[in-house]
């Protein structure tokens, strides 16, 4: 556990997610840590218990800079959002600019919204940690992250990775 609390994970690693006064269910969804490389990664899930992309919901994906789950992230948004499993995602709108804060400070992203423009996805950077956000429902717009420093508070402690360390250093093969 690093001085953030958040298992496994090596310190300088923090994990964003969407401030406290989201009113619905909060949900981990995810995480792991690889002593062998350093990467470490946190999904945040903020919405309905159950995936549904007509209730507003938020994915939060912090990742260690370079970790490649970052862009499985955003391989994963674009296949729940826009149908589409691999690269190149030629066939996705143009990504425009969108500016959310991480801890109070400004933090612009790459957005890319469905044709309908409820869902979303985006990509950006704050300080080492990249980010990977998806949503429904919610304008990305200004969307305000606070680091999370507990994942206790949260419900939901699944998304085991295989070969993957966790809590108690176990794996799962």
């Amino acid at each position: 556990m690093n001085e953030h609390g958040i298992p496994g994970a090596p310190e300088g690693f923090t994990a964003f997610g969407v401030a406290a006064d989201w009113p619905q269910s909060r949900q981990v969804t995810g995480h792991g840590h690889s002593r062998l490389s350093g990467d470490a990664h946190v999904y945040l899930w903020y919405g309905s218990p159950h995936f549904d992309p007509e209730v507003e919901h938020v994915t939060v994906c912090s990742a260690s800079s370079g970790n490649p789950e970052a862009e499985e992230a955003l391989r994963r948004g674009f296949e729940d959002y826009f149908h589409i499993d691999q690269a190149p995602w030629t066939s996705l709108p143009a990504p425009e600019p969108v500016t959310v804060t991480a801890d109070g400070k400004p933090v612009g992203c790459e957005l890319w919204r469905d044709s309908g423009r409820r869902c979303w996805v985006a990509r950006g950077r704050a300080g080492a940690m990249e980010l990977v956000l998806s949503g429904s429902g919610i304008d990305p717009e200004g969307l305000g992250l606070v680091s999370v420093s507990d994942l206790t508070c949260f419900s939901g402690h699944f998304g085991w990775r295989p070969g993957v360390a966790h809590p108690g250093g176990t794996q799962r093969p």
